[in-house]
């Protein structure tokens, strides 16, 4: 479990926190977390149901703003005169559906198992996009991402405050061990105590419904 003050794991069967000594015994007798941290009330953990539907609000909006990142990208390589990766990676996209031999901008045939372009468009758009999106949204004043703020949710650390940049990258670079485990990371939001995914015992963190 970890401790209601430090909020450091410790033993679940200890009477004491291994870390600060607060004696967890008294806390397990009275209701977890209940006060206001900021702008954001504390009252009540957001289930599985509720995040799922934030989730495909947020899905919606990285689309939107991969679309962007796409139109940034093409701009800066037409401004270097340098081949568009995006426009490269859709064309080898389509190219390898359609079995033909893959090609860059230069008509050059593309052999290698995973072309450069796609890579770096996978990095771009799966990666460094949804990383900033969420890190910086749920370590801001509103504590949430855009579909967590649609559903009224917030993520806060263990005591109810707000995360640190820190802290949200580490949450959001564990949705991707969620993934390996075939979601299973974020199905346990279902069944633990405080409603936290894998994500959210990596980097410590709650989702509240205000």
């Amino acid at each position: 479990m970890y401790c209601p003050k430090c909020g450091k794991e410790t033993e679940q069967s200890g009477k004491y926190c291994q870390w600060c000594g607060a004696n967890l015994k008294e806390y397990r007798e009275r209701p977890f977390t209940r006060k206001r941290a900021g702008t954001i009330r504390t009252e009540k953990f957001a289930g599985l149901g509720g995040r799922f539907l934030g989730g495909l609000i947020d899905l919606i909006f990285l689309v939107l703003f991969d679309l962007m990142a796409a139109a940034l990208v093409g701009i800066v390589s037409w401004l270097f005169g340098r081949p568009d990766p995006v426009s490269e990676t859709v064309r080898m996209l389509n190219q390898y559906y359609l079995h033909i031999p893959r090609t860059d901008a230069t008509g050059q045939i593309v052999n290698a198992v995973i072309p450069p372009q796609i890579i770096l468009s996978g990095i771009i758009f799966l990666v460094l996009v949804p990383w900033i999106y969420f890190a910086y949204l749920e370590s801001s004043r509103n504590q949430a991402s855009l579909g967590k703020m649609a559903i009224r949710a917030a993520v806060t650390d263990m005591q109810g405050n707000r995360i640190t940049f820190s802290r949200a990258t580490l949450r959001f670079f564990g949705k991707y061990l969620c993934v390996l485990t075939l979601f299973i990371g974020f199905l346990i939001i279902a069944f633990t105590a405080y409603r936290q995914g894998l994500h959210d015992k990596i980097a410590g963190t709650l989702v509240f419904r205000q």
